[in-house]
């Protein structure tokens, strides 16, 4: 399969190795020495994942002097899933932790890690304190049994000195863009934060959706970040307006280092929420048959939406189930275009890297050129979501046979567990098209309405 590009992934073992470092290796991480809480305080270190291999072999001299134990993210490619927060929003940026023995060696490795890290550049990390351009501190809690937790620590108590601008300032909503009035954090996240707000131009006072992008967040290896994210993402929402039912873009601007892209405001939930509320301690097999008819008809519009994506020459790239909204209305509409290709046009280029873990097709990942087929595979595991309520990152795994026999017994539908094993495929080609899609389901459909029209028919 043709890759859409090809660069050199480095592994930080050999870096470690060339500087005579013995360390633990695991699935993740290397780890040097044994990691203590006993300090109460753990060193953290972000760093944009092309200059990683460079920031370590600067801060190891320091860090092998001291008798600190200290772990760090095992490649870049691990780097690139960590500032992504594909291990959590909260794991996002720890490319190096450190665990000093006590709060003097801690303030002795700060200031030699200040002088060292300052040109550096990284995505900024959750719950924490900032104290320079790249190093942040959490408080480490001791749970027993060399399980820690990692929280923010209190200010009042803080033994570290750090600049003014990275003293936290209460959480108010101020207005943003000079024209909109957050009302709601929706959500946040190592990308940005996410708002609903009000918008003020020329006094409208319409709802309106804030997407923030953090600086340096979701760097890439071509000098990519959120910005070119959502500059991108704008020119699509622009170019498929009257073409995918999707929120419009209203504004698009740049304050500091943030960036921010406004959306008409979708009044609405997402999918997600929907079918987990419906499933909630049920499984498929359990629910009445209007109620299964709703939930298939709901799949089948966002099946409808992806067939218009495609047909516009767009590829979303990031079907999933918090990515389409079920509006008040009932109809559904598809966000959050950032990760989308143009196969027409063969932008971006390089596309953007990963996707939603769970629902991302696994060529998606190993970076081959773009295709419609990888939408079809989301679709897949969207069914397979619809039909489970599980989390489809922890549902799929990499053997489909047991999939296969754990999605009839929850579902009992031979039909559509083998159309959720064809969109699965790991070969484009088996995946079947839009139109086969819709077209079994709308079959399953029509056989659920015939079961109804005949138990009715029995009960009179």
């Amino acid at each position: 399969m043709e890759k859409a590009f090809n660069v050199h992934l480095i592994n930080y073992a050999p870096i470690l190795k060339s500087a005579g470092i013995r360390f633990k290796e695991d699935e993740k991480t290397l780890m040097v020495g044994k990691a203590s809480a006993d300090v109460g305080y753990v060193i953290l270190i972000s760093s944009r994942t092309l200059d990683a291999p460079k920031l370590l072999q600067t801060i190891l001299p320091i860090l092998k002097k001291s008798r600190a134990a200290y772990r760090i993210i095992k490649s870049q490619q691990d780097q690139y899933r960590l500032n992504a927060g594909a291990f959590g929003d909260e794991e996002a940026g720890k490319v190096v932790s450190i665990f000093p023995n006590d709060i003097a060696e801690a303030k002795s490795l700060l200031i030699q890690l200040k002088l060292v890290t300052e040109k550096y550049k990284g995505p900024s990390i959750l719950k924490s304190q900032r104290v320079s351009e790249v190093i942040y501190i959490q408080r480490i809690l001791n749970k027993g049994h060399n399980d820690f937790k990692l929280i923010a620590p209190d200010i009042k108590n803080f033994p570290f000195e750090f600049p003014k601008q990275y003293k936290k300032r209460k959480s108010t909503l101020n207005l943003i863009g000079k024209a909109y009035l957050p009302i709601q954090l929706l959500r946040t996240s190592t990308k940005g934060n996410i708002y609903k707000a009000i918008n003020l131009k020329r006094l409208k006072f319409d709802w309106c959706l804030i997407k923030q992008g953090n600086p340096v967040a979701l760097d890439d290896h071509f000098d990519r970040d959120m910005k070119d994210r959502l500059q991108w993402q704008k020119e699509v929402h622009e170019f498929l307006r009257g073409k995918v039912y999707t929120p419009d873009v209203i504004d698009h601007f740049s304050s500091g280092d943030y960036h921010y892209l406004v959306f008409n405001y979708a009044e609405g939930d997402s999918l997600g929420n929907v079918i987990s509320d419906a499933l909630v301690g049920k499984k498929w097999i359990d629910l009445d048959r209007p109620l299964q008819q709703k939930l298939l008809g709901y799949f089948i519009q966002a099946v409808e939406l992806v067939k218009s994506i495609h047909e516009a020459g767009i590829v979303h790239r990031d079907v999933t189930d918090s990515n389409l909204i079920v509006l008040d209305d009932g109809k559904l509409c598809i966000i959050d275009f950032e990760l989308s290709y143009s196969f027409i046009k063969c932008e971006p280029n390089p596309p953007f890297l990963l996707g939603t873990f769970g629902y991302v097709a696994p060529e998606q990942i190993q970076h081959a050129v773009p295709d419609p087929a990888e939408d079809i595979y989301s679709l897949g595991a969207l069914l397979c979501f619809v039909m489970t309520g599980c989390k489809t990152s922890e549902f799929i795994g990499n053997n489909h046979q047991q999939l296969k026999v754990k999605l009839f017994r929850l579902t009992g539908e031979k039909g559509l567990c083998e159309l959720v094993m064809k969109c699965l495929s790991y070969s484009r080609s088996e995946r079947p098209d839009i139109e086969m899609i819709i077209a079994t389901v709308q079959n399953q459909l029509l056989k659920t309405l015939t079961l109804n029209h005949e138990k009715a028919s029995m009960a009179v």
